[in-house]
């Protein structure tokens, strides 16, 4: 009986820490057009490991080449809110540090960073060539002048790093 107390006890202490959420709000997921993984059966892990190919391993590649610049920033609207499902232990925490990386990359093409994600992911992919739609002229000439080793870009940096260890972890777990 005294250890139902003290459990007890505990569990209610922690109960006003379970009510604070930090302003968490779940965004609506952002749909890819259908087709565009092949034969992928993990759709996240696979734009996950086309973002960071892009991104982070071969960043170079991105310098004077507009429709692969739109097609890795679509990525990462996808990737802010693909990870906040739950499927992940840390998904809260990951996608917190994609929204950041989010908002670094949109900053740095110089988009609107209140935009809706699914907007934001359908214009990429339009000036990707993967999604048919006009491609506002700003949009076009930030796309062309986009320097991957920019500054700015260290939050989306650091939480695409931190995307590859959770899931290097959940594969290989210790």
């Amino acid at each position: 009986m005294l250890l139902t107390r003290r459990f007890l006890a505990r569990l209610a202490a922690l109960l006003p820490l379970a009510a604070c959420d930090d302003g968490w709000v779940a965004e609506p997921m952002v749909r890819l057009p259908p087709g565009l993984p092949p034969g992928a059966t993990e759709p996240r892990r696979w734009a996950f490991g086309e973002a960071a190919a892009r991104l982070l391993d071969r960043p170079a590649g991105l310098r004077g080449a507009p429709a692969e610049t739109a097609w890795a920033a679509a990525l990462v609207e996808y990737l802010a809110t693909a990870f906040q499902d739950g499927a992940l232990p840390d998904g809260r925490h990951l996608t917190r540090l994609l929204r950041e990386g989010r908002t670094a990359l949109r900053l740095t093409l110089g988009l609107p960073v209140e935009a809706p994600p699914q907007a934001m992911a359908d214009a990429l992919l339009a000036a990707a060539g993967r999604r048919a739609g006009a491609v506002p002229a700003p949009l076009a000439s930030a796309l062309a002048g986009f320097d991957p080793e920019d500054a700015r870009l260290a939050p989306l940096r650091r939480a695409l790093r931190a995307v590859r260890d959770a899931l290097a972890a959940q594969l290989l777990p210790r």
